[in-house]
This record gives structure tokens, C-alpha cells and sequence, in this order.
């Protein structure tokens, strides 16, 4: 699901990091307070840059900066967790999904007390709430992600369409006009519907658009009532019965369905934010062709998508706390936040970013990605996330597959979410 590749870490960098021991984590050699951060590949590059401006700021304290591949962070930080000295960090990067499990765990410290009136007023709610958990923040989000909706205009206009479509059933009355006028080689659409985490991304954006939700306040599960049946049986029938999604949908990753939308061979692609980068490039057969629309949803719906953004949060186990918060409130501080957002492409926390003349000038759907922003659904935040997510995974593909009827796969799938979180 990650997205953006930082740069690598020199070897001695990655060295240094690896081999730091314990009395590093008070103070190094040259007697600075250090910090040792653990942080996904996204936007590691920009942060190896940044780290230098921090060290202009705060002179005295010494950052040593590791990452990992994303499928490799989980299991890297808990292990970090569970042992101690030379194998813990200060801060982690954290995805929004292992939220619930970390500060259940006491694995990462909250940080209410930490943030200022004007951190709260003018971070924007969807990033806010990626770090939220139990009316407490447990960290500063970095950079804003969901799944937009891209669309070729160039298509969409030969085939008489002035809009995109504002409803899934335009959506798939567009998708059959594109195909009849051959104006696509295939299916106007191809999705990320292989069995992994991103295939639970999709149904959380389809769940949300037709005006679901996993769970009620007290836990019970909702995603397998009537919103959510219609949600996964209108993804069965666009690819099995209407035929306007590609059938190889069911084995493809976002890299794949963006591979075909680059190359012209689907008009609609839903994605992550780095997919605008790749649409736009010098080697994209649609560069200047593409804009970004809102998710489409059934009538009386929001035009809701799902999140995948991370923030950086201080361990328990750093003896350099203040130090640590430092760093991360650097990060997302609206200066570096805008500068990252120059460099390297993300979305903004801060709300008025998203009319702040540079970046507009810089990325050309800025404003419209500002305005998805405004309408989320998040993934469940649950200990036993991982387990979940996979059991959600194998039901979604029996449903796409014919195997099962929608209804008793998200049945089957609430019944395990129930033992899973003791709501039955």
C-alpha cells in the first residue's frame, strides 16, 4: 500500500544506526543528546535533508535516522518493542491502522499535552485522526494519503462526457459508453482487488461511499449490514456482470492498475497521492490528460475514500523525550511540511497549505485533493488488526471470485471481528 521510496542511507549511516548502544540513547560522544528513529522508506530522503535544518535549530541534539521497506516496519518496531537498549528507538513510524495496538500496548506515549491550540485548529481532522486514539494524540501525522479518484479527461470528453461521474452509477454508465465507443481497449477500469491489504483499502473506500462503517461505538460490527453487502456486491458486479472493471483486477497491486492507467489503457484509476507524480511523468503516455474527481457514491452518500497516511510517535523507552518531540513537531511543522510537500510531492497537514500560492503552482491538483480530504473513512483501529485484515481479505476475494454471496462473506468476517474484539 506504501507509496513513495525515499533514498537509501549510506552504509555507514545504516552502520551507525544499527550499532548504536544504549548509553547513545542519553548522550553521544560529543557530549549531544541523541534520538534514534525508525521511519517506512516513504519520504526518507526528504527527511535525511531535513534532518540537517533540524540540526541548525537544535544543534545540541543528534538524530540517527534508520528505514525499512513498509512490509518490513511492523514486525521491525516489535521487535524494538519487546527488547530494549541498543535494539529501541526514540521514535517509530507509525501506520494508522496499528494505532489501537501500540497505545494499548503502551508501545507508543500520548502526546495530548504536547500539542498547541494552533496544532489543533489547523492540522486538518483526516490527519488528525490517523494519530487519534481514545480522545489522546499519540503522535504528529507527516503527510496526508487516500485513495483518489484519477480520470482521463481527454476520454472522458470524446465520449461526450463534460464531468466525471458524481455517482457510482455514472460511474458505470461512463465506463460502458467508454468501452461500446472503443475509446479504451478493454474495461474502462482496473483495481487493486489481490488478496492484501490493499484490496481492504478499496472495500473501505466502496464502504464508505455507499454510507457505511466497520463498527458502532460499542464495537459491534456494521460493515456486513446492508451498506456495506451493496458495497462489495456493486465491486462483484462491475467486474463479473456489468463488465466495466478488468478481471485481472483480482490478481493486480496499485502499481499494476497505475502501470495500465499511465499507458492509456483504462480511464479511471484509483489511487494514492504519489500516483499523480507517475501520471505526470516525462514517460506517461497521459501526462496533462488526467484530473482528479471525487470519489463517486450512491445518492445521499459521502463521496468518502479510504486513508492511508502515517505519523512519527516517542516511545516509552527514549530517556530523551523532549528531544523527541522536537523532532517530530520539526516535521510536521508547516514550514517543512510545505517545503516536503515541494520536494517530494506529499499532501500537507495543515489546512492552509492547500491554497498557499507556491504549492498550488506546483501541483495542479492541490485544490481538488484538498477537497477529498474533506470526506474520509478510516480502516478499523483494532489490537488484533493484522488478523482481522487478513481473515477481511480472504472473504472479500471468495465474494469477487463467485465463491461466496456478499452477504455471508461479510458475515463471515464480522463473526471473526467479533472474536476477535469480545462484542459478541
Amino acid at each position: 500500500m506504501k507509496k513513495i521510496l525515499g533514498l537509501s542511507l549510506s552504509a555507514m549511516l545504516a552502520i551507525s544506526a544499527l550499532a548504536g548502544c544504549s548509553s547513545d540513547k542519553k548522550t553521544s560522544t560529543n557530549g549531544k543528546q541523541t534520538i534514534r528513529v525508525l521511519s517506512s522508506d516513504d519520504f526518507a530522503g526528504f527527511r535525511e535533508k531535513a534532518i540537517k535544518e533540524f540540526n541548525k535549530k537544535y544543534p545540541n541534539i543528534e538524530v540517527k535516522l534508520e528505514h525499512v521497506a513498509y512490509d518490513q516496519l511492523h514486525d521491525k518496531e516489535i521487535a524494538s518493542f519487546n527488547a530494549g537498549g541498543s535494539a529501541a528507538y526514540d521514535v517509530v513510524d507509525v501506520d494508522e491502522i496499528w494505532t489501537s495496538e501500540y497505545a494499548e500496548s503502551a508501545f507508543i506515549s500520548p502526546v495530548t499535552d504536547r500539542y498547541t491550540d494552533e496544532m489543533k485548529k489547523g492540522i486538518l481532522p483526516a490527519s488528525l485522526n490517523i494519530a487519534s486514539y481514545k480522545k489522546d494524540y499519540y503522535g504528529v501525522p507527516m503527510f496526508n494519503d487516500v485513495l483518489f479518484f484519477y480520470y482521463n479527461e481527454d476520454l472522458l470528453k470524446k465520449a461526450g462526457f463534460n464531468n466525471p461521474p458524481q455517482t457510482w452509477d455514472e460511474f458505470a454508465q461512463m465506463s460502458k459508453t467508454l468501452q461500446v465507443k472503443k475509446l479504451v481497449p478493454g474495461n474502462a477500469s482496473s483495481w487493486g482487488w489481490s488478496s492484501n491489504e490493499g484490496l481492504v483499502c478499496y472495500f473501505t473506500q466502496f464502504l464508505g461511499s455507499f454510507g457505511g462503517q466497520f463498527f458502532d461505538d460499542k464495537g459491534k460490527p456494521l460493515f456486513n449490514s446492508d451498506a456495506g453487502v451493496k458495497a462489495l456486491q456493486y465491486m462483484v458486479d462491475s467486474m463479473n456482470k456489468d463488465k466495466i472493471v478488468d478481471p485481472a483486477s483480482i490478481n493486480a497491486n496499485d502499481r499494476q492498475i497505475l502501470d495500465s492507467f499511465k499507458n492509456g489503457k483504462t480511464a479511471f484509476v484509483s489511487g494514492w497521492s504519489f500516483y499523480w507524480g507517475e501520471i505526470n511523468s516525462d514517460d506517461s503516455q497521459v501526462k496533462g490528460k488526467v484530473k482528479v474527481g471525487l470519489i463517486p457514491a450512491v445518492n445521499g452518500a459521502p463521496h468518502a475514500t479510504a486513508t492511508g497516511s502515517m505519523y512519527l510517535a516517542v516511545t516509552p523507552q527514549t530517556e530523551n523525550e523532549d528531544a523527541a518531540w522536537k523532532f517530530i513537531e520539526f516535521l510536521g511543522s508547516k514550514e517543512i511540511q510545505k517545503q516536503q510537500s515541494l520536494d517530494a510531492g506529499s499532501l500537507p497537514i495543515w489546512k492552509d497549505l492547500y491554497s498557499d500560492a507556491d504549492l498550488v503552482k506546483n501541483h495542479g491538483a492541490l485544490t481538488e485533493m484538498g477537497k477529498q480530504l474533506e470526506a474520509t473513512i478510516s480502516r478499523p483501529s483494532l489490537e488484533a488488526y493484522n488478523e482481522f485484515s487478513k481473515t477481511l481479505q480472504v472473504k472479500l476475494q471468495e465474494a469477487l471470485l463467485g465463491k461466496k454471496d456478499a452477504k455471508t462473506a461479510l458475515d463471515e468476517a464480522a463473526q471473526k471481528a467479533e472474536e476477535l474484539t469480545g462484542s459478541k
